[in-house]
């Protein structure tokens, strides 16, 4: 099964996730999403429309690699972690 970062990891910057084991090629493909992200900014395509368009990539891949129990199992552990980091403020509540 491949590697799942924890969950209490999502909610840091990569560049600060020290010590944990990361797949290999993972600076790589980090810095390719990057930059798709930026090009995206620099393009005008709207946050919530990028969001939309990763979501729609991702979730069927982390299915297909972790299960959809494995995935829930993943969804609900950072629930908990955004529940309980405190009450930031979001563009959407």
């Amino acid at each position: 099964m491949p590697l799942m970062l924890p969950a209490q990891g999502l909610l840091e910057s990569v560049d600060d996730a020290s010590g944990v084991e990361l797949p290999p090629r993972f600076a790589e493909a980090l810095e390719q999403v990057r930059a798709v992200i930026a090009r995206c900014d620099r393009t005008g395509i709207p946050n919530d429309t990028l969001l939309a368009a990763l979501m729609t990539e991702l979730m069927p891949r982390l299915v297909h690699a972790y299960g959809p129990g494995g995935v829930a199992s993943v969804l609900n552990q950072l629930a908990l972690e955004l529940s309980s980091a405190g009450s930031a403020q979001t563009n959407r509540q």
